[in-house]
Order: structure tokens, then sequence, then C-alpha cells
């Protein structure tokens, strides 16, 4: 064996560790298209054998070009493993109802001619495994197959299913199947959070699909010109030459259909409705913050007087229980009594169950009014009357809002940060709001960054629980307490800057407002290494007090956000806030805090996947109060996106132990 040889032989050998740490499409491309290169040089040139016997040499090379096929496809078949975890393709099949027609057969043919190299490239694994044992003509004919003009041969499908996404006549064949895609995600189907993937991620999923059906076809064409080569059908470096200029040409243009996609897809994720609301698991409630409340005015001041009316106590608090009247039969306010208004005289009340949040489950006037949902009442109603006093003074039951401390009130958010551990190179993979005891957190999960963007999960970094009244848990510093005047969170979605990666979230106080921010870490994609050292908070510090002030996202007539028996979508935007308030009256008595907050975690594809934003949005609609729930913006790959065109020629080499059998 030449010096030379001996010298391609170790260079293969540390192209094979190379291939088997390929983590993407791109990078496993350009290493196979090394690997086809150098296994050429390997089998060398050949020339006439005599006697028509076959030698030694060519099953000797054949086992060599079948035993690099079958490091190649091993490597294949792990970066397969990786995408099967989002077959973009197979959910936007999964998810074809109501799509249109020429949407629907476009995903069709595509999943067919996809398919349809897959059981190719299984088969040919197959007769990897068993070369042993098969018949030279099974290889040759295999082989054939994988070289062949025929359209429904090999080369034919990869055309076709190229023509799919990069149409050779766009003026008559139509937009590119990753147009038809982004339009449907992004003006049919809006939401894509049951599928926890964003529409970018989804289009990169589908863009490495199809660039993973490419590098198989390449393989298995340029290997079979090998065998062929090797069978003495024929020299086949121009062959070999041209296999490789189409498919970088058609490597090129998908890139760059790919990219033309990815700059316009949506990055931001998030959840939507569950199946069914669960209390505790899928959403919980702000409480006892604002909520309806009966009081009479004669106990709404220190005199014990009715000389106003409702309406003047816009701020008060209960002085008494005149003559153990309705009084004595509710629990009172132990807070603020504010915008009292008068309904009517005399009513009937139904009072809420002793270990509910509400005080009362529906009111129902003498003049016809009802607050609540009236109907049966497990604990039977009560009727309050208002009553005159000295034939002047009309001592009238108001109907007010009670803000009050103490444990039924759980309106406390921590201001404590929630991080990955980037000092040990882990990033932020979800983030979920979670209830501890009266206190709302925030909660993140990591997962370790490794080469081109591969994250392996972590799992949920633990949060510390407190309660506000714990020794050393100071108001301000560690938590906010939601009042009347301090009620508003501000609704952003955050990115970070190029080449910046999400590692850490947190709440803080702007004015009046609880405040979202990002903690953005830079990183180098190619390595995966973090410099925690660099990492930097981001916010959006507009106020509603600016010269171009941040926008209030108002709740009209709000019920509770369970009751709604349609999709709740997102109904806010950047640079807005929203106020927790009570529930409608009519709706609800006002017995309820709403926007309800959703307690689901978003984490896309469980915690394997790059992050570089989150926010803070509403879900809601016309009636609801929503809920308030957390957003991810998945990372940006367009930039990555490049074809990586294989080595350009394909040498003779001359090797002197080398003469297969020509027939």
């Amino acid at each position: 064996m030449t010096g030379r040889l001996v010298a391609l032989l170790a260079l293969l050998a540390t192209t094979h560790a190379f291939i088997d740490d390929a983590l993407d499409v791109i990078k496993l491309g350009k290493e196979i298209g090394e690997e086809v290169l150098m296994s050429w040089d390997v089998i060398g040139k050949p020339f006439n054998a005599t006697g028509g016997v076959e030698l030694p040499l060519v099953r000797r090379r054949e086992r060599q070009v079948l035993a690099r096929l079958a490091g190649v496809s091993r490597a294949i078949e792990r970066l397969e493993l990786a995408l099967d975890k989002s077959d973009a393709v197979a959910m936007l099949m999964a998810q074809s109802g109501g799509r249109g027609a020429r949407l629907e057969l476009r995903l069709t043919d595509l999943a067919d001619l996809l398919a349809r190299v897959d059981g190719a490239e299984k088969q040919m694994r197959k007769y990897v495994q068993l070369q042993g044992q098969l018949e030279r003509s099974t290889l040759e004919q295999f082989a054939a197959w994988c070289v062949s003009p025929d359209r429904g041969a090999l080369p034919g499908l990869l055309e076709r299913a190229h023509a799919l996404l990069v149409p050779p006549h766009q003026h008559l064949l139509g937009r590119s199947l990753l147009q038809l895609v982004l339009d449907d995600l992004q003006e049919v189907h809006p939401d894509l959070c049951e599928l926890q993937l964003s529409p970018h991620q989804l289009i990169h999923d589908m863009y490495n699909t199809v660039s993973l059906t490419e590098i198989k076809g390449y393989a298995m064409m340029q290997f079979s010109w090998m065998l062929l080569r090797i069978y003495g059908k024929g020299n086949f470096t121009q062959e070999a030459s041209l296999t490789r200029q189409r498919y970088s040409e058609r490597s090129t243009q998908t890139a760059a259909a790919a990219r033309a996609a990815l700059a316009m897809a949506s990055r931001d994720l998030h959840r939507c409705d569950p199946p069914a609301h669960v209390e505790g698991q899928t959403y919980a409630e702000v409480t006892r913050l604002l909520q309806g409340y009966i009081e009479n005015e004669v106990d709404m001041n220190p005199d014990g007087t009715c000389k106003e009316n409702c309406a003047f106590y816009t701020l008060a608090e209960n002085h008494g229980c005149f003559r153990d009247l309705y009084c004595q039969r509710q629990q009172k306010c132990e807070g603020r009594i504010l915008e009292c208004q008068y309904i009517d005289s005399d009513m009937w009340v139904c009072p809420a169950g002793r270990n509910s949040n509400r005080r009362y489950e529906w009111i129902e006037y003498e003049n016809g009014r009802t607050l609540g949902h009236a109907g049966t009442c497990m604990r039977g109603s009560t009727k309050v009357d208002s009553w005159w006093r000295w034939l002047f003074w009309h001592c009238s039951y108001c109907m007010c809002l009670c803000e009050e401390s103490g444990p039924q009130s759980h309106r406390y958010f921590s201001l404590r940060e929630a991080t990955s551990d980037s000092k040990n190179n882990k990033v932020v993979t979800g983030v979920r709001l979670v209830k501890l005891g009266r206190v709302f957190h925030l909660q993140v999960s990591q997962g370790s960054l490794g080469e081109r963007g591969h994250v392996t999960p972590d799992g949920w970094v633990s949060v510390q629980a407190f309660d506000p009244e714990d020794m050393g848990v100071k108001d301000t510093v560690d938590y906010h307490t939601l009042t009347y005047e301090k009620r508003a969170i501000d609704l952003d979605q955050l990115d970070s800057p190029e080449g910046h990666i999400l590692t850490g979230v947190r709440f803080r106080m702007h004015g009046p407002h609880l405040h979202f921010e990002i903690r953005s870490t830079p990183f180098n994609y190619t390595t995966g290494r973090l410099s925690a050292d660099k990492s930097q908070w981001i916010s959006n510090d507009n106020t509603d007090g600016a010269e171009i002030p941040r926008s209030k996202l108002h709740l009209y007539r709000p019920d509770i956000p369970t009751r709604t028996h349609t999709p709740l979508p997102v109904d806010s935007k950047h640079d807005q806030y929203i106020e927790f308030v009570n529930t409608d009256l009519e709706a609800d008595a006002a017995q309820s805090t709403v926007p309800f907050i959703d307690i689901q975690p978003v984490q896309p594809l469980k915690g394997a996947a790059m992050l570089s934003g989150a926010g803070v949005i509403h879900r809601g609609a016309r009636g609801s109060g929503g809920f308030i729930a957390v957003s991810l913006r998945t990372y940006d790959y367009t930039r990555h996106i490049k074809a990586e065109a294989p080595p350009k020629d394909f040498e003779d080499v001359e090797t002197a132990d080398f003469a297969p059998m020509v027939n």
C-alpha cells in the first residue's frame, strides 16, 4: 500500500470521528462530502483484469466501501433520531385539517417522496449489515437504481422533492412549499402552541428534514457509483462529479429558500387553553385583591349614621356591625372598602361555600337585577333589606369592592431572579409561572449548551419558596404586593441581541408596575461556549407617562376565563400593560380577580431547544378576564443556514494493488 494511501486511511479515520460528532445537517453534509471524496481516492483508478476471474481485491474494496457507507449511515441515523423528535412534515400533516387543498396536496407529495428515499436508505443499511450473505448482483442492482435516470429512481425522487421547495418555474408552478407553509402558519393557523414549536422552528426543522434526505440521497448515489466502478462497470468519474454538482445546486437553492422563509417566520411561542382547566395544574388565581362586598353605609363611618349615600364611600373601612344585622352573617372586609354604589334596597344573597375564595355565589335584587349566575343555593339564600332610620335617613346596603390582606389573600409576586447555571454553560430552555403558598414565582428549566445549537435538557431549576411574613423577607425587595394603586403588570416580548442566548428571567418594579426582564448572555454558536461574565439584563422601560406612552389593555366586562367555551387567543401587544381587576358585576358579582394566571410550562421540544427571548402576554377576548401567561422567543437560525458544497474534484489515484474484474 502506498504512503499516500496510508495517509488517506488515517485521514479517513479522523473524518469518521468528526462525523460521529456531527450535530446538524450543515456540518454533517460538509463532512460526508469530504468522506465521499476521500473514499473515491481510496478505491483508486480501475484498469482491465485478465482471465475474467473475480479477484479477492474486488471483495476487499467492496467491503471497504460498504464499511465507509456504514459509518456514514450511522451518522445519518444519529442525527435522524434527533430530528424525529420534531418531525416538521409529520406535524404539518397531522394538523392539515382545514388547510387549503393546494398546501395539503404538496405536503402529501413531499411526505411521500421523503418516505421513499428514507425507505431506500433503510434498505441500504440492511444490505450493509448483511453484505457477507448477499450476492454481488443484489448490490449491483440496488446501486444501479440509486443512479438511474428513471423518474421513479433515487435521483428522480430527490429532484421532485426539491421542485416542491424550489419550483423551477415559479410563474407556472406557483410558490415554494416553504412559503405556503409560512403563510398558513402565520395567517390561517396562527397558534402553534399545541405543537410547542414556533413557526420559525417548524420551518427550520422542515429544512433539516429535507436537507437530511438530500444527504442520504447524495451518500447513496456516490457510494453506488463507487460500487459500480469496483464491479468494473465503468470509470464514472464524470458521473460522480455531476452528482456532486447537482447536489450542491439543490442544497444552495434550498438553503436560500429556507433563509427567506425563516427571516419572515415568527419565533414567538406560548401555550393555548388546555382541554380542561384545572386549578393548581393549568391555572391559579390572585385572590382577595378586589372583590365584590355588601356593606351597609351605617357600618362604614365612625359615627354610625346614614347621612350620606353609597357613592360617597369611594374609600372607607368597616367600623362595626350595627345591631348584628346581615353584617353578623358574613365575613367582614378586614381591609379597605372601595368604589361603593347603590343598586337596590332589598336583595336575596346566596353565600359561597366555607372553603371558597368567593363571598357570594349570586345576588338577586327585588328590582330584578341579578349579579352572578342565580339558581340553587347550597347554603340557603338570605334576605337582606335596607331600612329607614328616623324617617329621613335611609340606611342602604351598598355594593362595594373589598381589598384586604390575610391568609386568603394571594396577591404576591416574587422579585427574585430565575436563572440558569450559566457558569457551567447552561441556558434557559423553558419558563413557567408557579404558585407556592401565596406567592407567584417565575421558574426556568435549563439545559447544557453544546456545539452548533445542540441542547441537552437538564430539568427545572428549583424555586425557593417563602411567605411574605417570613423573617428577613422584604416587600419591594423579595416580593411585590398587588394593591389597588399598584396592580398593573407590563406586557412585553423581549429578545436578546444577535449572538446572545436566554439565561434568566425576573420581575422587578418599574414605578407602580410589575415589570418583566430577561438575562441575555453572549455565546459562540460553533463551540457552544457561553461568556457568562458578560451577561446583561434587558427590559422595555417605557411607561404609560412617556412621550410615546405604554398603552393599556382594557378588559370589557370580564367574566371568569375558565367559563369561556372558545379558545382564548393572545390579544396583547408588546409595550402594553394590564391591571388586575374584579370580574364583572352582572357576570360574577365581582367575586374573582382577573386575569387568572396561566401556570402551564412553556418548553419547546421538551427542553432541547435554544431560546433568545421571553415575555409576558395576555390571552383573552371581549367579555373574559383572560390569562396572564409567559411566552418564549426561539433562537433565530437564519444566519446559520448556508449550504456547504462538497469538495469539487474526484481525482483518479493510481493504486498498484487494485484491479477490479471487468465483465
